[in-house]
């Protein structure tokens, strides 16, 4: 691959915009990754922030989530075992205990999800 300005090889390429870049094009503080210019940088900066700002709100939504199904849980193993003294259906308590469980494991999947995938370095 050639420069995208200079006519000989290229030792890298833009990480914002992909155009080939000589050793002549490389600023000299242009960081962790080659950009050809000012405004790369920055828009990969912004769009950095932007990745950073979209999983932190993830984040935020995986534990309002685990907690909602942990509420919703217990409401419905309450609801069990209030159908079990109140009116004994057997349908009615099997199917609020079923629920209850479904979603105590939606929470832990939630719990789980928000430590392992939101955490890493």
């Amino acid at each position: 691959m050639k420069c995208a300005k200079h006519v000989i090889e290229a030792i890298g390429v833009c990480a914002y915009c992909g155009r080939g870049l000589c050793v002549e094009c490389v600023p000299a503080n242009s960081g962790s990754r080659l950009v050809c210019s000012i405004d790369c940088a920055e828009t990969l900066s912004r769009n950095d922030k932007v990745i950073q700002s979209i999983l932190n709100k993830s984040l935020q939504t995986a534990k309002a989530s685990a907690f909602y199904c942990y509420l919703c849980s217990a409401l419905s193993f309450g609801g069990a075992i209030a159908a079990y003294y109140t009116a004994p259906v057997p349908f009615l308590i099997w199917f609020a205990a079923g629920c209850g469980a479904v979603l105590l494991m939606a929470g832990v999947w939630y719990s789980r999800v928000a430590v392992a995938d939101f955490k890493k370095p």
